[in-house]
């Protein structure tokens, strides 16, 4: 019984624990705590090793990440000298691959793991559920899924044109 409990005990920590990360990613802004529990059902937990490829530029995106722990490193194939140039470099409580909530379209860049990293995955399927399912959740995290994107295309086009 003594080591149910301490098993108990260490899987609840590990569940807070998680909760309290996902609490302070900006996607989630706006879903209370208590909510947290079924966005936490939906993700998917996957750790790559270092140098591993996450995906590749022109991959049919599915999902979301949110690196957990490590480093992920966005890249773009430059067309002109055929030399792939690092554009990112994403960080624990930060996520990538949004525009694959949206619509499965090819990506836009290649990811790969900079070091050890453990990321949670949030697949367009797996949002549409919670949008039917638990639609109070879904609309929060859409429209906070809406405002990082616009904030987003707005500092690209504000952003003042390099001189060649």
């Amino acid at each position: 019984m003594r080591i149910l409990n301490f098993f108990s005990r260490l899987y609840d920590e590990e569940i807070l624990c998680k909760m309290d990360f996902l609490k302070n990613i900006s996607l989630f802004k706006g879903t209370r705590r208590s909510q947290l529990i079924h966005v936490l059902e939906s993700l998917q937990e996957r750790t790559y090793l270092k140098g591993e490829t996450i995906f590749t530029e022109g991959d049919i995106g599915r999902a979301l990440f949110i690196v957990f722990s490590g480093k992920i490193a966005l890249s773009r194939l430059d067309r002109s000298t055929q030399k792939s140039e690092t554009i990112a470099e994403v960080h624990p409580g930060e996520f990538f691959g949004e525009m694959a909530l949206l619509e499965e379209m090819p990506r836009t860049a290649t990811a790969y793991a900079l070091e050890d990293t453990k990321v949670f995955m949030l697949f367009k399927i797996k949002l549409e559920s919670l949008l039917f399912a638990r639609p109070v959740i879904g609309v929060t995290i859409a429209a906070a899924l809406a405002k990082i994107m616009s904030a987003r295309l707005r500092a690209i086009i504000e952003k003042p044109q390099q001189q060649e």
